[in-house]
């Protein structure tokens, strides 16, 4: 069975119709409202900006296949950000060790080159640039939190842990401490505000 979706060509012959019309329902609930925002990410997490476009796609047809296992419980920005994230991070692996298999690079070099720490700190969402992935009901709420609660909301976003969100609220003077629990603490009411501020949709609740 073949599909279209957003463009990107899914084909499945064992896939059953009642499932594959689950999951179009699924998919036009969850993840379409959100598709320039997947854009955005692919960008950000793509090493060559030529691969962008195949990533996305490679991007939607995952989220097509995996549709079913998203937990409306949970914050549908998150999910869809971490599955993103992770299928570039998967597709990008695949790409560069074909492309060393075909050179025959040498290895070392190859990831010095590929995976230095500047080049991968500018290629993520973090507190400088997440006005860019989120829309305007989103970033107002957000822009409506204390600074230390969104900034440890927005590092988790982008992949940090606990202990790493620490260590840099830590140097930036907004901690005492490196303490994990403080952070914890932040990204909880971080969350209570974004809960009580926005709908499953991220649009802005109305009284």
């Amino acid at each position: 069975m073949e599909e279209q979706i957003c463009g990107a060509t899914i084909t499945d012959p064992e896939l059953d119709p009642k499932v594959a019309e689950r999951r179009n329902s699924l998919f036009e609930k969850y993840v379409t409202p959100y598709l320039n925002m997947v854009y955005k990410l692919c960008i950000n997490y793509t090493y060559n900006s030529a691969n962008v476009e195949e990533n996305y796609t490679e991007v939607l047809v995952n989220f097509y296949r995996r549709i079913e296992t998203y937990d409306p419980n949970r914050s549908i920005l998150t999910w869809l950000h971490i599955v993103t994230k992770r299928q570039i991070a998967e597709i990008e692996r695949k790409r560069k060790q074909l492309d060393i298999n075909n050179y025959d690079q040498d290895i070392e070099m190859y990831a010095d080159s590929v995976f230095s720490d500047s080049e991968v700190s500018g290629n993520t969402m973090g507190v400088d640039n997440y006005k860019e992935l989120y829309n305007d009901d989103i970033l107002s709420v957000l822009n409506g939190m204390k600074s230390i609660h969104r900034d440890a909301f927005l590092l988790q976003e982008a992949g940090y842990s606990l202990k790493e969100i620490a260590e840099i609220e830590f140097k930036k003077g907004t901690l005492k401490s490196r303490n994990i629990e403080t952070v914890k603490s932040r990204l909880f009411l971080a969350r209570q505000h974004l809960k009580n501020h926005l709908t499953r949709d991220g649009k802005r609740k109305t009284n």
